[in-house]
């Protein structure tokens, strides 16, 4: 077997959601379906809870991987339901199907940044996307 060679890769993204999951298990098997889609491995969770504190309502949820992380907090209080979501990994990963995995919740916009963290902090893509 090869020696794995690390891609240090982080994809920020703020967006919004039309029919944000409100349920735990829904937001632990999209964890879970991500992973796989992004053909990484889940070693530990995924692990969500619902955050029911006036102002901060919603679903948060992590799930560790073989490679590093990904995590979401949603807000579902007040339309459009905003979201911020990561994903590092030492693995490549591609933007678009992080993006057609999380508009399973009815995506409405986004704006996102990709970060390069191999030698130091770079941002290396950025941009936007309204649905209609």
């Amino acid at each position: 077997m090869g020696k794995f060679n690390p891609f240090h890769q982080h994809l920020l993204i703020k967006g919004y959601f039309k029919n944000p999951p409100k349920e735990t298990h829904i937001l632990n098997t999209w964890f879970v379906d991500l992973v796989h889609r992004v053909d990484m491995e889940v070693v530990a969770g995924p692990t969500s809870v619902y955050i029911d504190s006036l102002g901060n309502e919603g679903l948060t949820g992590t799930v560790t991987l073989a490679t590093s992380h990904s995590s979401i907090h949603i807000w579902d209080a007040e339309y459009p339901y905003m979201f911020q979501f990561d994903i590092y990994s030492c693995k490549c990963f591609e933007l678009d199907i992080i993006k057609d995995h999380l508009d399973q919740f009815g995506l409405i916009s986004g704006e996102w940044m990709m970060i390069d963290r191999n030698d130091g902090l770079e941002i290396s893509s950025r941009g936007s996307w309204e649905n209609a």
